[in-house]
C-alpha cells in the first residue's frame, strides 16, 4: 500500500503541472520520472536545479516535500492523512486485515483513489479479474491517470489475455515513453504472443533505459525460445547469482537439456521443482531427462 501511495503522490503532481519555461519543464519531467521509480537522490538533484532557476516554483517544492515524506520512515502519507477511506485502508493493511481493506475501499466506489488502490490490492494478490474491474472503474473516473493502464495491462497479462494486455500497455507507454518497466512487461507479452523480434527489441530498450538484473530472465527466455541456448544460459547464470527462483532454475535446466547436458539439467530442474510445485510440466521433463541418463 505504501508503495502505491508513493507512486500516486508523484504521478498526481506530474499530471497537474503549470510550468513557466521549457527548461524547468524538462527538469521536472526528469525528476518526476526518477521519483516514480524510487530514485529519490537523482530526482532531488533535478528539483534543486529547478529551484536555482525559480526558487518559488510550486510544483518543484511540492514534489520535494513528497520525497522528504517518503524517505522519512516516521512521516505520514499526505494522501492517507487527507483521505479518510484510504487512511482506514492503510490502518487495516498494517493489521493484515484483508477483508476490511476490501470492504473499506469498495464502499467508496465513486472515489478514484479507492478504486485505484483496491485494483492494486487485487493485482498484488493475483485476483486479476477483480483488479481489471476496479482499474476500469478508476479509468472511467480519471481517464488521464496513466498508471491505471499499466495495472490493467498487468492484470490482463495475469489472465493470459495478452492482446488486451498489449493494448493497455501501449496506452501507458504513450504517456511514459521512457518506462523501462513497461518495455520489459511488453517484451514478455510479445514473447507469449510469439513475436520474438518485437520481444527482443523491447527487452533491449528496457535494459538500455535501466540495467535491471531482473530483466535478464525475460531476455534469457526470449533467447531460449529462439534456440540460442548458450546465450540464454549465460544470462541465466548471471541472474542466478542474485535471484534464485523456480523460473530461473527451470530455464537453466531447459537450456542444459537442449545442450544435452543431462546431469546439470536434472540438478537445475530439481531445484525448480523444490521451489515451486505450480508448473506441472517440470516433473514430466525431469522424468524424460532421467530416463535418458538411465539408458546411456
Amino acid at each position: 500500500m505504501k508503495k502505491a501511495v508513493i507512486l500516486i503522490l508523484c504521478l498526481l503532481l506530474n499530471s497537474t503541472l503549470v510550468y513557466s519555461n521549457e527548461i524547468t519543464e524538462d527538469y521536472f519531467d526528469i525528476a518526476a520520472n526518477y521519483a516514480t521509480y524510487g530514485q529519490y537522490k537523482e530526482a532531488g538533484e533535478y528539483l534543486n536545479k529547478i529551484l536555482e532557476i525559480e526558487p518559488s516554483n510550486y510544483d518543484a517544492v511540492e514534489l520535494k516535500n513528497v520525497i522528504l515524506r517518503v524517505t522519512n520512515p516516521g512521516a505520514k502519507s499526505y494522501l492517507s492523512t487527507n483521505n479518510k477511506t484510504v487512511n482506514e485502508a492503510v490502518s487495516y493493511r498494517k493489521q493484515g486485515e484483508k477483508t476490511n481493506i476490501i470492504s473499506t475501499l469498495s464502499s467508496s466506489s465513486n472515489d478514484f483513489w479507492s478504486c485505484y488502490l483496491l485494483a492494486d490490492f487485487y493485482l498484488d494478490n493475483k485476483d486479476y479479474n477483480n483488479a481489471i474491474q476496479y482499474y476500469k472503474k478508476a479509468i472511467n473516473i480519471k481517464p488521464n491517470y496513466a498508471q491505471s493502464y499499466l495495472g490493467l495491462a498487468q492484470s490482463y497479462a495475469g489472465t493470459k489475455d495478452y492482446q488486451n494486455a498489449l493494448s493497455y500497455l501501449n496506452k501507458f507507454i504513450s504517456y511514459h515513453q521512457n518506462s523501462d518497466i513497461a518495455y520489459a512487461i511488453r517484451a514478455d507479452i510479445y514473447l507469449n504472443l510469439g513475436n520474438l523480434t518485437q520481444a527482443e527489441n523491447d527487452i533491449k530498450k528496457a535494459i538500455d533505459i535501466e540495467e535491471n538484473i531482473s530483466y535478464l530472465l525475460t531476455e534469457a527466455k526470449i533467447l531460449y525460445t529462439k534456440g540460442d541456448f548458450e546465450d540464454a544460459k549465460a544470462k541465466l547464470n548471471i541472474l542466478s547469482k542474485n535471484v534464485q527462483t523456480s523460473e530461473v532454475y527451470k530455464y537453466l535446466g531447459l537450456c542444459d537439456y537442449a545442450l544435452y547436458n543431462y546431469t546439470n539439467a536434472l540438478l537445475n530442474l530439481d531445484k525448480a521443482i523444490i521451489l515451486s510445485e505450480e508448473d506441472m510440466t517440470l516433473n514430466t521433463t525431469y522424468n524424460e531427462i532421467k530416463a535418458k541418463l538411465e539408458n546411456k
